[in-house]
């Protein structure tokens, strides 16, 4: 049997390496063959994919930031080779929170089909897919600081990058569009586009989300000051800021269009860019 690790070396710092030469030992203290690659060399996914044998199996050691790259690449092929992710690969992976498993290796398969992906204006009309969500605003904007401050990633680095949010960033107005209908919000924080119930490493910002319904969910913090939305921060580690009606608005829909007022932060998975003012999701 032949197994193809196939790391990020930017992920985790570059520290994923001795979790690629544990499982290497591992395998070929097993007669495996093996071979070791970086993901962000394969650029002819087409050529790549051809290169393989349908029996060789890919283990994937890496993060959410990975695991979007990946999905990103493989779209427009059949995957016939069996795909798995280290559980324990990458930092803040709310990929792997949302998987109901304890395994080590995850074959995520299933996961890599059907996704939920913005149609980007700003880019000719492309596709960009996600497996957990798409934020814009303030939780994209803590994203951004997370990624530049070169810290380790997990729920205090999150959090100090929230304080420092919050010192500078000022609500702004969106207009979102779904099940045929329009609302605006004049004082909103962030609005997230969900697949998945956790962002931001750990936080259950979407409760209800499940990964194989043929639904998104939109979740949208707005009108609150800023005292109060410091306090509403906590409770989403748990869930729990549903209870606040007045500021956190949630639905279910299969197409949802976000217009703001102002250049924002925009996230897929983590991965952050910058400006955007439009996102158009859909689900298939």
């Amino acid at each position: 049997m032949r197994y193809i690790i196939l790391h990020n070396p930017l992920s985790k710092r570059g520290k994923n390496i001795k979790i690629v030469n544990k499982i290497e030992k591992r395998l070929r203290k097993n007669n495996h063959e093996v071979e070791v690659g970086s993901i962000l060399e394969v650029k002819d996914v087409s050529s790549y994919i051809d290169s393989l044998n349908p029996e060789d199996k890919i283990i994937v050691v890496g993060g959410d930031g990975t695991l979007h790259y990946l999905a990103n690449q493989l779209q427009d092929y059949e995957i016939k080779n069996d795909i798995f992710v280290v559980r324990k690969a990458g930092t803040g992976n709310d990929f792997v929170r949302s998987i109901k498993t304890r395994d080590h290796l995850i074959r995520i398969n299933d996961y890599l089909v059907n996704l939920p992906y913005d149609v980007v204006k700003e880019n000719a009309g492309q596709k960009r897919y996600f497996l957990n969500s798409i934020g814009i605003g303030l939780d994209a904007y803590v994203a951004n600081l997370v990624n530049e401050s070169g810290d380790r990633k997990g729920k205090w680095t999150y959090f100090k990058s929230v304080i420092k949010t919050f010192i500078k960033f000022k609500p702004f107005q969106l207009t979102a569009k779904y099940n045929g209908e329009e609302e605006t919000f004049k004082k909103a924080w962030f609005a997230v586009v969900a697949n998945s119930p956790y962002f931001g490493s750990g936080m259950k910002v979407s409760p209800k989300s499940e990964r194989f319904d043929d639904k998104i969910e939109l979740v949208v913090v707005s009108g609150v000051n800023k005292l109060g939305l410091f306090l509403i921060f906590p409770f989403i580690y748990l869930g729990w800021h549903t209870i606040f009606k007045r500021w956190v608005k949630i639905v279910s829909a299969k197409e949802i269009n976000i217009v703001c007022e102002q250049d924002q932060y925009v996230q897929y998975d983590g991965e952050t860019f910058y400006p955007r003012r439009l996102i158009d999701v859909y689900r298939t």
